[in-house]
C-alpha cells in the first residue's frame, strides 16, 4: 500500500505548497501582531507564535493529502464534475480540520490552567475563518494543478524532442543509404569505362573499392564520424579516382593540425570532390586540379573546396534542383545544424569553389581525454 502511495507523492510539489503557505502565515501572523500592538490588546505572544505554527504544520499536513489525492484523481482520469464536487468539500473540510485539529492540541498543551475554549467557540472560530480558509484551499489547489500542467508541458516537449530527434535519424539514415548508391554507381562507371582502355587500373580499382566500401559500410550508421575517419575514406576514393585519371587529376589536401577529433558528417567532402571530376573536365579542361583545405576560424569548421575546371553557370539552388549528391549534403546539413551552417558554391578567380561551415564538436573520446 505505501509503495502504492508513493507514486503519488511529489516532494518537490509538497515543498513549494509548504512555501507558499508559510509566506501566508508570516505576512497574516505579522498583520495581526502589528495590530495587537498598535490596539494595545493583551496578548500571550508564546501562545500566539505557537498558534501560528501549528496552523502552519496543520494545513500543510491537510495538502499532503490533497496533493495525493489530486495526482490520484488524474491518475485515475476521474470526471470533472467528481474531481469539483471533491474539492468543493475539502474546501470547507479544511476549515473543520485546521479549527478541530488546533482546539484539541491547545486543550492538550496549552491550555492548563486556563479556561478552555467550548464548542460553541469552536464553531464561531471555523465560521469566522470560513472565507479565508475557502481562498487559501482554492490558492493552493490552484497551484497544484499548475504544477502539474506546466510538469506534463515539460514531459510532452520532451517528448516531442524526442520524436524530432527520431525522425531526424532516420530522414539522416534515409539520405545515407540514398548517398551510398549513387557514390557506389558512379564508382562503378568510372571502372567500367576504363576497363576498354587499361584492364590493369581497372582490377586495381576494383580492389581499392572493396576496401572503400567496407570503410563506408563499417560507418553507414553513424551520421557524424571524427574528421581523421572521413579524411581516410577520402584519401582511398581519391586513390580511385587518380587510378583512373592518371596525371590529368591532382587533388591537394591542407588539413590544419589539431582538427583530427571534429565531428563532421558522414561522408560530406567526397560528393563534393566527385562532382568536382564529373563537372570540371570538358574540352578546354582535360587536366583538372582540386584544393582542399579545411581549417577552423571562430569555432566553426571550414571546409573549402575548389577546382580550375568549368565554370558553374548556374546558382546554388538550381544545382541543387539537378543532382542527388549536392542536394543529399543540404538536406542531411539541415537535419543536423538546422541554420547553423553555411554551404556556397560560386565561381571565383578562374575556380569552382564550394565552401562550406558547420559548428565545432569534438567526439566523445576527445571530451573525455580533455579531463
Amino acid at each position: 500500500m505505501l509503495k502504492n502511495l508513493k507514486k503519488y507523492f511529489d516532494l518537490k510539489l509538497i515543498g513549494i505548497l509548504s512555501l507558499v503557505y508559510l509566506v501566508f502565515v508570516i505576512i497574516y501572523s505579522g498583520k495581526n501582531a502589528y495590530l495587537r500592538y498598535s490596539m494595545k490588546r493583551k496578548t500571550d505572544w508564546g501562545e500566539f507564535v505557537f498558534g501560528n505554527v501549528l496552523d502552519w504544520c496543520l494545513i500543510t499536513a491537510f495538502m499532503i493529502f490533497i496533493a495525493i489525492t489530486t495526482k490520484y484523481l488524474m491518475h485515475k482520469k476521474t470526471k470533472l464534475v467528481y474531481i469539483v464536487s471533491i474539492h468543493f468539500f475539502f474546501s470547507f473540510f479544511i476549515g473543520v480540520f485546521t479549527v478541530g485539529l488546533s482546539w484539541i492540541i491547545e486543550n492538550l498543551f496549552t491550555s492548563m490552567g486556563k479556561d478552555q475554549r467550548s464548542l460553541t467557540d469552536v464553531f464561531y472560530g471555523f465560521v469566522r475563518l470560513i472565507d479565508l480558509h475557502f481562498l487559501i484551499y482554492l490558492s493552493l489547489v490552484t497551484i497544484i494543478y499548475m504544477y502539474y500542467y506546466f510538469q506534463k508541458i515539460q514531459e510532452s516537449k520532451i517528448q516531442t524532442i524526442k520524436l524530432q530527434d527520431q525522425l531526424s535519424k532516420s530522414h539522416l539514415k534515409f539520405l545515407q543509404s540514398q548517398m551510398h548508391p549513387h557514390f557506389l554507381f558512379n564508382t562503378l562507371n568510372g571502372i567500367h569505362a576504363l576497363m576498354d582502355i587499361n584492364i590493369e587500373k581497372s582490377k586495381s580499382m576494383v580492389v581499392d573499392l572493396s576496401d572503400l566500401l567496407r570503410n563506408v559500410l563499417d560507418k553507414k550508421d553513424e551520421n557524424l564520424i571524427e574528421l581523421q575517419e572521413e579524411l581516410e575514406i577520402l584519401k582511398k576514393y581519391i586513390h580511385i579516382k587518380k587510378t583512373r585519371f592518371s596525371d590529368q587529376l591532382n587533388i591537394h589536401l591542407n588539413i590544419e593540425a589539431g582538427l583530427e577529433n571534429i565531428l563532421v558528417p558522414n561522408m560530406l567532402i567526397q560528393p563534393i570532390v566527385e562532382n568536382s571530376t564529373k563537372h570540371g573536365y570538358g574540352s578546354e579542361f582535360i587536366s583538372l586540379e582540386i584544393i582542399i583545405d579545411i581549417y577552423k576560424k571562430k569555432e566553426k569548421l571550414f571546409v573549402k573546396i575548389q577546382n580550375n575546371g568549368k565554370a558553374l553557370k548556374e546558382k546554388l539552388p538550381a544545382l541543387l534542383k539537378k543532382g542527388t549528391g549536392l542536394n543529399n549534403i543540404k538536406e542531411r546539413l539541415d537535419t543536423l545544424y538546422g541554420t547553423n551552417y553555411k554551404l556556397n558554391i560560386y565561381n571565383e578567380s578562374d575556380k569552382v569553389i564550394t565552401k562550406i561551415s558547420i559548428p565545432i564538436k569534438l567526439s566523445i573520446s576527445e571530451v573525455e581525454k580533455d579531463f
